[in-house]
């Protein structure tokens, strides 16, 4: 058993791609996004080149609708013509795969009227060989690999196994909820329907901090601030690193409005978006994985959550993720404005009631 953390997309496309190299037997990617821009094709073409005879490919059904972090039917995008063409170029990677040899699978469809439009399969995984294994946040895409995020290499052929299970079920279009304990590491898969037991483990490790919470997301949101405002004045200073220019305007009001009233250090993170999601509890608890710590994670996405307690790993997180960033960012000095940021709650917890009534959760 062994593990790497690796810091941003350079790393981890440059390991990646000597795996996919490497392989022998089998490739597994999973990712919400998979562009057909310059980082998406680098990545696609090692999978189509790779000698290993069982290549295959998940992608989330979003692809075939945002591309470049923008929604294709916009009025505004539809006239873009490089975006069309990537767009198109796209929604044809899925061929191309599949015309060298890869399986390629899209999950998750929005069904008829776009009724499960937020029903998204937000893993992010990759398997080799039954014995490498990559989960975190980075998808495929120009616009993911220029955030600040991370995934996590762990070499170990039951981790492998435990997650090729969850992998082949997607494959067959059955989402499940499994939890898994190896040395160093556990890992919880999200099925969508009952995340809420899931994120049990994470709040007990919130309710149980005596020293510290670090917490750096961007979309961080209820009920993750509900359940850190309920452990009430025992608990211990807490910081939450969010970006400084956000690609979800809703949070702009939300977010401070909550760190407020939450009693919560906020600081931004500059000059670029951070799509990294952790949480570190006492130094010594590292949460990380796809979920955004979101409404969305919590009740309606398929997700991987891992709870990380291999010392190596907790020492380079430390170093180079909350050394840095908390370096890097600033404190949270703009305003507060708890109208908007109510109002924002509001449609927040009314878009989670839809959702689940629209699929039926």
């Amino acid at each position: 058993m062994s593990f790497h953390l690796l810091v941003d997309s350079p790393e981890f496309a440059d390991r990646l791609l000597q795996d996919i190299s490497g392989a022998r037997s089998r490739v597994y990617v999973q990712a919400m996004t998979f562009d057909a821009d310059r980082s998406g094709l680098r990545i696609a073409r090692a999978i189509m080149d790779a000698v290993a005879p069982d290549r295959r490919v998940l992608i989330d059904t979003v692809s075939r609708y945002i591309v470049s972090d923008r929604f294709i039917y916009s009025p505004r995008n539809w006239r873009d013509e490089e975006l069309r063409r990537e767009w198109e170029a796209t929604r044809n990677l899925a061929g191309r795969f599949s015309a060298r040899g890869v399986g390629a699978r899209i999950t998750n469809p929005y069904g008829r009227l776009w009724r499960r439009f937020f029903a998204r399969n937000h893993k992010k995984l990759v398997i080799i060989d039954g014995r490498i294994s990559y989960l975190g946040g980075i998808n495929f895409s120009d616009h993911n690999f220029a955030w600040h995020d991370m995934m996590l290499r762990v070499e170990s052929p039951e981790v492998a196994a435990f997650l090729e299970t969850d992998y082949l079920a997607t494959w067959e279009g059955r989402d499940q909820s499994l939890s898994g304990s190896f040395p160093g590491i556990e890992i919880h898969l999200l099925d969508g329907r009952s995340n809420a037991r899931s994120f049990e483990p994470v709040f007990d490790l919130l309710r149980g901090a005596r020293e510290s919470i670090f917490i750096e997301s961007t979309y961080f949101a209820l009920p993750f601030f509900d359940r850190l405002r309920d452990i009430g004045p025992g608990r211990p200073p807490t910081v939450l690193i969010t970006s400084a220019a956000n690609n979800w305007p809703q949070m702009r009001d939300y977010v401070p409005w909550e760190a407020r009233r939450s009693g919560i250090d906020l600081r931004l993170y500059p000059d670029r978006l951070t799509h990294l999601k952790a949480i570190l509890v006492d130094g010594r608890d590292l949460v990380m994985g796809s979920a955004n710590f979101d409404f969305f994670s919590y009740s309606i996405y398929q997700e991987i959550v891992a709870v990380v307690r291999d010392p190596g790993v907790i020492a380079a997180f430390k170093e180079r993720v909350v050394l840095p960033d908390l370096e890097k960012s600033a404190p949270y000095e703009g305003p507060v404005r708890p109208v908007r940021g109510r109002m924002r709650a509001l449609s927040f917890r009314a878009l989670v009631r839809l959702n689940r009534w629209l699929t039926g959760f």
